[in-house]
């Protein structure tokens, strides 16, 4: 009868002591189901990567400086077999940055398109609401104030935002002095694009690389010949429209996959 009893409370203790391991086990957590798509930019002038604060060889054979170089993209969009596989709002790139990329979730696929907006859509822009108020946002938000990117005399943001010095002697042997700037924006000036004929594997937890350029100079051209930046140095886009519209539409149309 002692050994029956022991028998049955070893058992016990067993089961007791296999209940308690299991309860100590670490939670399993579940693989993210989804993968992050990484959007880069890698700006050329002339050709050669385009770098902020160096004097470059600009439209006109000018040396410039380009001290400023920032931008909106909007509804940002990836597709594959006719699904969206992945968006995201709002990017603000900074071309003065190292880092010259933004990223979203997607679903698992191939990625064979990527729509976007330059600039903002009129929500996105606050015109269509008479309380919108930008300093509402974050810091971290690429719509904050922060940025530096929001007209405090006008209602709306800059959507394309370039500024810098060309030289102006003729020998072009001297320190680029001259300033221009271009702030290009408005809801009349938003565009839309789609790159097609890409081939983007998405795999849950893993990151894809989209590789996106432009060419600086084919910002500055109108009739194929090259915007005179000491001529036409300025817009703040409703004081001149046309430069403004030129050079935000030049910038989308040279916006292409690597």
């Amino acid at each position: 009868m002692k050994t029956k009893l022991f028998s049955a409370f070893a058992g016990c203790l067993l089961i007791f002591s296999s209940c308690k391991k299991d309860e100590q086990l670490p939670p399993i957590i579940p693989t993210d189901p989804q993968g992050t798509v990484e959007v880069r930019f890698n700006p050329t002038i002339n050709g050669s990567s385009l770098n902020l604060n160096e004097i470059v060889t600009g439209p006109n054979e000018q040396r410039i400086i380009l001290e400023t170089f920032k931008f909106y993209l909007s509804n940002i969009k990836a597709t594959g077999s006719g699904n969206v596989l992945g968006s995201t709002d709002v990017a603000l790139l900074d071309m003065s940055l190292s880092d010259k990329s933004f990223s979203f979730k997607a679903d698992p696929g191939t990625i064979t398109g990527l729509s976007f907006n330059v600039g903002l859509t009129p929500d996105q822009n606050g015109t269509n609401n008479p309380n919108f108020n930008p300093a509402a946002y974050e810091n971290t938000n690429p719509l904050s104030v922060y940025n530096s990117m929001y007209w405090t005399w006008a209602s709306g943001y800059i959507f394309l935002k370039i500024e810098g010095r060309t030289d102006t002697t003729q020998a072009q042997s001297s320190s680029p002095m001259f300033t221009w700037f271009y702030h290009c924006g408005l809801d009349t000036l938003l565009r839309s694009y789609d790159l097609g004929n890409m081939n983007i594997s998405v795999e849950a937890g893993k990151t894809s690389v989209i590789e996106l350029t432009f060419e600086f100079d084919d910002l500055f051209m109108r009739n194929n010949q090259p915007i005179n930046m000491t001529d036409e140095y300025f817009t703040h886009t409703s004081d001149e429209f046309e430069l403004a519209e030129d050079v935000i539409t030049n910038f989308g149309t040279s916006i292409r996959k690597l």
